[in-house]
């Protein structure tokens, strides 16, 4: 019998800093969204965040590929943890405008200005219903609003800045999505912007409005409900707040091109 001595394991793949980030981020996320923020982040040690990867995947973490490597310190990695989770509530609100979006789209009569003003109030419509459920349903919404005020009651202290520098940060490719959508918009429904307004202050205010409402809805139930004579021939439809808001906003901001025609379809 020939002894070929020990078996030899695969080396072990180094992960990159671009990999490593990214899961320990997820794993951060997932430790706020199960246990809330607290009075802080204090919770979300490395040590926490190690175990949560360890037991979901048997990769182990320890501080020295981390600490200078990716984060400075635990206070920066828990700022981007709550950054990355902003930004995840936020693409959450975006998904739920375009589920919607695209059927109201479609079925938009662009031939008269009558026919484009009715399409968008309905896309307002709908889209802010969307929004409220996607709201009311979401682990991290509390999380963040609790990232907010925690900057807030730390204004002046380095947690604050670094939290408040986390979240402005998560809502610059926010910010450029949502103008992107709303120039697709003006497009599609032949809109022009009022002088001397501009549009990101309509994004801005938007999104303020989706946030305000959202956090109001899950604690007051006159957030919706609102009985409107905007559908086929006076019929009744029901409306929310945020809703309204955002048709206010768009009616402000915005105005009908009276020469504008839809391109004819190739």
């Amino acid at each position: 019998m020939t002894d070929d001595g020990p078996s030899l394991s695969p080396p072990v793949r180094r992960r990159t800093r671009e990999e490593l980030r990214a899961l320990l981020l997820e794993a951060g996320v997932q430790v706020l969204r199960d246990e809330g923020l607290g009075t802080g982040a204090e919770q979300l040690t490395f040590k926490r965040v190690f175990e949560r990867v360890a037991a979901a995947t048997g990769i182990r973490i320890t501080n020295a590929s981390v600490i200078g490597r990716i984060w400075q310190n635990q206070a920066e990695f828990q700022s981007a943890v709550l950054a990355s989770l902003a930004v995840d509530e936020v693409t959450d609100q975006e998904e739920a405008f375009l589920s919607v979006a695209a059927t109201v789209l479609d079925a938009a009569d662009r031939s008269t200005l009558e026919g484009r003003k009715a399409a968008l109030r309905e896309l307002l419509r709908v889209a802010a219903e969307a929004n409220l459920a996607t709201g009311a349903t979401s682990r991290s919404w509390a999380v963040v609003i609790g990232a907010w005020a925690l900057a807030s009651g730390s204004r002046g202290s380095e947690t604050g800045q670094e939290i408040y520098a986390a979240l402005l940060h998560s809502y610059t490719g926010v910010d450029e999505r949502a103008q992107a959508a709303t120039q697709g918009l003006m497009a599609f429904f032949g809109l022009e912007l009022r002088p001397p307004l501009r549009l990101d202050q309509f994004t801005r205010a938007c999104t303020a409005l989706v946030e305000g409402c959202a956090l109001r809805d899950r604690v007051d139930d006159g957030i919706r409900g609102i009985g409107r004579a905007t559908g086929p021939d006076g019929a009744v439809q029901e409306w929310t707040v945020l809703g309204i808001g955002m048709e206010a906003l768009v009616d402000e901001f915005f105005e009908f091109d009276p020469h504008w025609s839809p391109e004819p379809a190739s």
